[in-house]
């Protein structure tokens, strides 16, 4: 592919800005959500989460668009040369689109649902639905931020890459569960009894 460095450096970095504004967004959201879970929802946290995640979709946008030409002017679109560390990094982008979705088609109508109350009062699975969402964003935010930054993912090898993955999730996973499981215990001690 016959481009100028410069017109791939305007990629790199137009790429580069849209993954800062999603992950810095995202990531922003989910810890104000983590520290005011036992906080009732208002009107007002409603209409930031909505805007938040229209900035957050139009991140989206920008990165698979940005991400698209970059793979392009590197390949050519030729499978042949595609990496694992590229093939992780595609996936972890379709997850992070499906993840998205999930939010709007549940998490969202979940919220309205509850204006004046507590997020941390949800029944149990409904809690452990939500910190997963929340969970698997982070996963892909901060797995996109390794994959793009380190170069010894960059020339590593599915033995290595999907061994990380897997535990980088379980380690996120276990931790947000049970971080959240400790401010619900917390919440109900000083509380009347949660729905199970």
């Amino acid at each position: 592919m016959d481009i100028s460095q410069g017109y791939i450096d305007l990629l790199r970095i137009m790429h580069l800005v849209f993954f800062a504004a999603g992950m810095g967004t995202a990531l922003y959201m989910d810890f104000m959500s983590f520290w005011s879970i036992q906080l009732p929802r208002s009107a007002d946290d409603m209409h930031n989460l909505e805007r938040i995640h229209i900035w957050i979709t139009a991140a989206f946008v920008g990165l698979w668009l940005s991400g698209m030409c970059l793979i392009y002017v590197r390949t050519g679109f030729d499978l042949a040369l595609f990496s694992p560390k590229l093939y992780l990094k595609i996936g972890v982008m379709t997850v992070m689109t499906v993840n998205s979705g999930i939010l709007v088609i549940v998490i969202l109508p979940m919220m309205r649902k509850m204006l004046g109350r507590c997020v941390i009062s949800l029944p149990l699975l409904q809690l452990m639905g939500a910190t997963q969402i929340a969970v698997i964003s982070l996963f892909c935010w901060s797995s996109g931020l390794f994959l793009g930054s380190s170069m010894v993912l960059k020339v590593a090898s599915w033995d290595l890459l999907m061994p990380l993955a897997f535990v980088w999730f379980i380690i996120l996973t276990l931790g947000g569960q049970v971080s959240v499981m400790f401010k619900r215990a917390q919440f109900s001690s000083q509380s009347v009894r949660l729905p199970s």
